[in-house]
């Protein structure tokens, strides 16, 4: 008697070869459209770290110096006056500018600047930002923003005066050229001036 054979049923088996390529291009495609945030920051070079029993002191005239101070319930003063952030803006575009020579504004110096002649600049300024130390980042980040603010509009108008379009639309020697002529004076830390004081 011939024995009957029995039949298996083989279940076939997944092919997952394709499985590692489907990741990985899953992966590569949420990788490539996903959009990160990113955290606002200041773009400021910080000055290197002074060496062990070294202290850097600058020494400048009162008239060169605008004192902003920040305080630890985050008041904004200038000058020993409080003032709001608008109101900073104000301040050190005046101050810097010094459009009408004042004694009590920093002091000009002739310059030859190319493209814009032989002028009258006040080089020799510095605002002083000095923060306490339980200020907040925010208060310390609306200064910052409203001293470049000052720059920024004080650079746009000299731009649109000399050579017709804003400061951004500048090229590369324009851009130098205003600079010269506003240059970005900014410090931290200890500060003597002349006539006694810190």
């Amino acid at each position: 008697m011939l024995r009957e054979r029995k039949k298996t049923h083989r279940v076939p088996e997944l092919n997952t070869t394709s499985t590692a390529d489907i990741s990985f291009m899953l992966l590569t495609f949420f990788l490539v459209t996903t959009s990160m945030e990113t955290d606002r920051g200041i773009t400021q070079q910080l000055p290197p770290m002074p060496q062990e029993k070294e202290q850097a002191v600058a020494e400048v005239k009162r008239r060169n110096v605008l004192l902003v101070a920040l305080d630890d319930a985050d008041r904004i003063t200038c000058n020993g006056k409080e003032v709001s952030a608008d109101g900073l803006k104000a301040k050190v575009m005046e101050f810097v500018d010094n459009e009408s020579d004042s004694k009590d504004l920093p002091e000009k110096v002739w310059r030859d600047i190319p493209l814009l002649g032989r002028c009258a600049v006040t080089a020799n300024h510095q605002i002083f930002i000095k923060a306490d130390r339980a200020s907040t980042y925010n208060a310390y980040f609306a200064v910052q923003q409203a001293v470049m603010a000052a720059y920024n509009a004080l650079r746009d108008r000299l731009a649109t005066r000399r050579f017709g379009h804003p400061y951004a639309e500048c090229n590369d020697e324009e851009q130098q050229a205003v600079c010269e002529y506003y240059p970005l004076r900014l410090s931290e830390g200890d500060l003597e001036v002349e006539g006694g004081g810190k």
